[in-house]
């Protein structure tokens, strides 16, 4: 199963080098994906991201997408309509 990281409003993919900072906070500046919304100078675990292509607010478990799960429900339908096409 392959994670995807992308906005969940605007479907923008962020890269390595892209920043947030902890502000409210230390003012850490650091990729929040690579700590899962831990800002590594405080500890705050961040609950929303913002993003920084749409500027909306999200929650940061949102940005994380199971790409497996869609295939497997798609492969899931395929099957359950060659059935029935096979009645």
């Amino acid at each position: 199963m392959a994670i995807r990281i992308y906005c969940p409003k605007c479907e923008w993919v962020p890269g390595p080098g892209d920043r947030w900072m902890c502000s409210p906070g230390c003012r850490t500046v650091w990729n929040t994906f690579d700590t899962r919304g831990r800002c590594p100078g405080c500890g705050k675990q961040w609950s929303v991201t913002q993003c920084l292509s749409c500027f909306e607010v999200s929650p940061h478990e949102d940005w994380y997408h199971d790409e497996g799960t869609d295939a497997d429900a798609d492969k899931d339908s395929h099957d359950r309509e060659e059935e029935l096409v096979g009645v």
